[in-house]
């Protein structure tokens, strides 16, 4: 069987990274620390000029509601993860009026658009501007859900590549996306074995970085940087930097921390290697580095979450984003247990 706390950990510090970015989303470092009065380790309650305004403290946005979802999809097919499935997930979470009308990203309403049209046998409705190349599709859109996806692998890291392939090609399908996807996919996976260290989980997510570019190939290719080597450097600065506080102003000012996917998944592994893998420590370095917060601060909790467990986080963490959000984290895992 699964361990249990392992399992637990990923989904609990993918939603609390998710939650607490939330309310840093779009600022710089400084404006965050200006507004909340510095260095943010709570959740608080999003600023009316986030994407996530409205929500309360503690919420979840696209970011790991979409992953909640397709998971508990793969779930109920046995852990099998099929095109099938990511489509019906997708449009099971497009009806969540509460995260689909207020955080879809442009690639993923595109889609959803394309496959309920599909589903009622109408014309595919069409863009305003189709783009020479899907470049504008090399997003972290498919990084973000791919911790919670890698749970039904087992540790094995490449059916943890495969199946994020799978899933995020629906919304994704290009090299540089489904590179930043298995690479998440393949640290999680990597994670989640006994006795694994973040050495193992740094490896195999440039591993997953370079497999995934390579089955992304399949699909589109498009213009952009390599992820594999990003994630190099971004490890070298988590490294080298002096602190954690220089690590995040460096990984932001060298790698960045925006939507793009060559952006956001290195700077997961940088943040992570600067952290030294601690779970909280991480997650915040995530929330406090600006830009896409929410996203980034997900993928490193995700993969910290399933390094260290459950117990590497604060006790209250599961009760208070269950009952924030209406969602049965606890009971995910356990399904995701007994089908290992």
């Amino acid at each position: 069987m699964a361990d249990y706390k392992k399992v637990l950990g990923c989904l609990v510090g993918a939603a609390a990274g998710d939650a607490m970015g939330a309310a840093t989303e779009i600022r710089t470092r400084k404006q965050s620390e200006e507004y909340f009065g510095g260095y943010v380790k709570d959740f608080f309650e999003p600023p009316a000029d986030t994407f996530a305004r409205g929500s309360k403290a503690g919420q979840i946005t696209d970011d790991f509601s979409v992953a909640y979802v397709t998971a508990q999809h793969i779930a109920k097919n046995g852990g099998k993860v099929t095109e099938q499935v990511a489509k019906e997930a997708l449009l099971e979470w497009a009806s969540i009026d509460e995260w689909f009308s207020r955080f879809a990203g442009p690639t993923t309403r595109a889609r959803v658009a394309e496959i309920q049209a599909e589903e009622a046998g109408a014309e595919t409705p069409k863009p305003d501007f189709v783009p020479v190349n899907p470049n504008s599709q090399a997003t972290n859109g498919a990084g973000m859900k791919s911790a919670p996806i890698a749970l039904f692998s087992n540790g094995n890291v490449d059916r943890a590549i495969e199946d994020a392939v799978i899933a995020c090609s629906l919304t994704h399908p290009n090299k540089i996306a489904l590179a930043g996807a298995a690479a998440i996919a393949a640290a999680t996976a990597a994670a989640l074995n006994d006795g694994a260290n973040l050495f193992d989980v740094v490896q195999a997510g440039i591993y997953g970085a370079r497999r995934g570019e390579e089955l992304g190939l399949g699909y589109h290719e498009v213009a952009g940087c390599s992820i594999e080597k990003k994630i190099k450097l971004a490890v070298y600065i988590g490294l080298t930097a002096e602190n954690l506080d220089k690590a995040i102003d460096e990984i932001n000012d060298v790698i960045g921390a925006g939507l793009m996917a060559a952006e956001a998944i290195p700077a997961v592994f940088g943040l992570m290697v600067a952290s030294r893998g601690d779970t909280i420590e991480g997650i915040c370095a995530g929330v406090n580095i600006g830009n896409d917060t929410d996203t980034v601060a997900t993928m490193v909790g995700g993969i910290l979450g399933a390094l260290n467990g459950i117990d590497s986080m604060p006790e209250h963490y599961l009760e208070y984003l269950e009952e924030q959000n209406n969602i049965e984290l606890a009971k995910l895992a356990e399904d995701i247990c007994a089908l290992a």
